[in-house]
């Protein structure tokens, strides 16, 4: 069986992916491997096969490029917005972060005597980032001890995952936080929480809304929108000009919050059965996909569909979240907009902004390959170092820089940078199992041979180093920065480039807030986790 194996690669692939999924099964209280468990399936048919079960490098290139390109669109427009805002502070930690475990792994090299390549794997591993661990094995391809990262990597590893969980539940529980309270803090301070859309029928009784038209009252300055206004028997769409008269009914859309400044604006609020959203003779709404290209990445002020159709978007959903937009909200291809036309005018609408599941599921390969072949030039540029040695991205690192970039840029011309969101996670999941069933098989052997020799050091090392990590990350975001336990677990999470970590913040907290800040230190934390690693090959000499 094993010669049979090691004959056909497509089959080792596939098998080590799927006892990587069944691997993937088994939690602990709710926690898991996730996709890293086809790491571990790998390293135990690597140590099974010994050194015939190797898969093509390009195998293991390929996947991580597609992983890194894949986060970086997704994450890029998000990035900049929250770098602008708040996002030194962050930066500062993500950077003392890494720099300080570099410096502790590269300590516990020197004084305990581990190698040095098992050392960066180990660093790699305790702050669980893949990248890193790619950009040293493309760094140290040529030498003979190139599989040992991998290896520290992977004794490393699951305790890169479990300890921030369990130290951030044990602040959790030992600093009695309020976890209500920290959750509505964290939604006011990062300001992306915007609840969930809600509807309400007012009458116009307020003097300074009666004789102007909604764009010059008022009214405009609330972060709500008016879909339709009843006058009478007639229902019809609120448009920036229509004037508002005494005894119009407004429907309006927005968080409940708004809608309580907007109905002490507008006046009382009318209940019953038969409000302006009832009348859909006249008036009728329907949720259309954005799919048309030339309207993706623009803003929804842009396109035109107050202006060509006298229609009003009121709502718009986007992967599982629904929101209400303004003139400013850049639209995303697969956006579900909610809109309120005349009920004649609504064919027109559905043809201009295409409303097809399939156009917007496919993917551009155009785009993806010049945005591809950017990140890899990107990553080819070389640093210099003293002493003569360089540096460079890499096929980890500059894909990733090029992605983000692209991704907030949104389009140039007729190319558009993001990615379907089914189609970037499928990226993401596919990259990441083919970079692991790789590297796993490759290194099963040394694995077994390491933890013979130094395992009891090599995992309290590891671990040492996590704990390091998690430590500056937490107490730097709480007692520094001063936020909340429930950002400060998102920035642990981002800090550590750990998705699982992220998904137990998300769950305590029952929120979305710990995405926010996630999002804005991960990118800077895993440039950071690539540039050092490769700073300790040259640090520590490895040739």
């Amino acid at each position: 069986m094993r010669e049979a194996l090691a004959a056909q690669p497509l089959l080792l692939l596939f098998l080590t992916v799927g006892l990587g999924y069944l691997l993937s099964l088994l939690k602990f209280r709710g926690i898991g491997l996730g996709v890293a468990a086809v790491l571990f399936a790998g390293l135990g048919l690597g140590l099974w096969g010994g050194h015939a079960f190797e898969l093509p490098e390009l195998v293991s290139q390929f996947g991580l490029l597609i992983f890194v390109y894949a986060i970086g669109v997704q994450a890029g427009p998000l990035f900049f917005r929250i770098l602008r805002k708040s996002g030194i502070g962050l930066t500062l930690l993500a950077l003392v972060a890494v720099g300080g475990t570099a410096i502790a792994a590269a300590l516990a090299v020197r004084i305990l005597g581990i190698s040095p390549e098992l050392g960066i794997g180990l660093l790699c591993g305790a702050i669980t980032n893949t990248p890193a661990l790619a950009a040293v094995s493309e760094s140290l391809r040529s030498s003979p001890n190139a599989l040992l990262p991998t290896v520290g990597y992977s004794i490393a590893y699951p305790l890169g995952v479990a300890l921030p969980i369990l130290l951030a539940e044990l602040v959790l529980q030992m600093g009695k936080i309020d976890l209500p309270a920290a959750v509505k803090q964290a939604e006011d301070s990062n300001g992306e929480h915007q609840g969930a859309p809600a509807a309400m029928n007012l009458v116009v009784t307020t003097e300074a809304l009666i004789g102007k038209p909604i764009a010059h009252s008022p009214l405009a300055e609330l972060p709500v929108r008016v879909s339709r206004v009843q006058r009478g028997d007639s229902v019809r769409v609120a448009l920036p000009s229509t004037i508002l008269e005494a005894g119009d009914v407004l429907h309006v859309v927005g968080t409940e919050a708004e809608l309580e400044k907007a109905r002490d604006l507008i006046g009382h609020a009318v209940g019953g059965a038969m409000g302006p959203e009832q009348c859909r003779e006249q008036v009728d709404f329907r949720r259309l996909i954005l799919s048309t290209p030339r309207l993706i990445g623009r803003k929804l002020g842009e396109i035109g569909l107050e202006r060509r159709f006298g229609a009003v978007v009121t709502r718009v959903r986007r992967g599982d979240q629904d929101f209400v937009p303004t003139a400013q909200t850049v639209l995303e291809r697969g956006d579900r907009l909610r809109v309120v036309a005349r009920a004649g005018q609504m064919p027109d609408i559905v043809h201009y902004l295409g409303d097809s599941s399939r156009a917007f599921s496919e993917t551009d390969f155009l785009s993806l390959s010049v945005g591809i072949v950017l990140g890899i030039l990107l990553g080819l540029i070389e640093v210099p170092l003293p002493g003569g040695a360089t540096i460079h991205l890499g096929i980890a690192g500059g894909p990733l820089v090029a992605a983000l970039i692209l991704g907030w840029i949104g389009r140039t011309g007729p190319l558009i940078w993001s990615l379907p969101p089914a189609a970037n996670l499928a990226f993401r999941q596919l990259g990441l199992v083919l970079f692991f069933s790789a590297v796993g098989l490759r290194a099963g052997g040394n694995f077994a041979e390491a933890l013979a020799s130094q395992g009891p050091l090599l995992i309290a090392v590891g671990a040492g180093l996590t704990l390091l990590a998690t430590l500056i990350l937490l107490g730097g975001a709480m007692l520094v920065l001063r936020m909340d336990w429930v950002s400060a677990a998102g920035v642990l999470a981002g800090g550590q480039t750990q998705p699982a970590l992220l998904t137990f913040a998300g769950d305590r907290s029952h929120s979305e807030a710990p995405n926010v800040v996630y999002t804005a230190i991960m990118p800077t934390a895993m440039i950071a986790k690539i540039l050092a690693a490769q700073i300790l090959i040259w640090a520590l000499d490895i040739g």
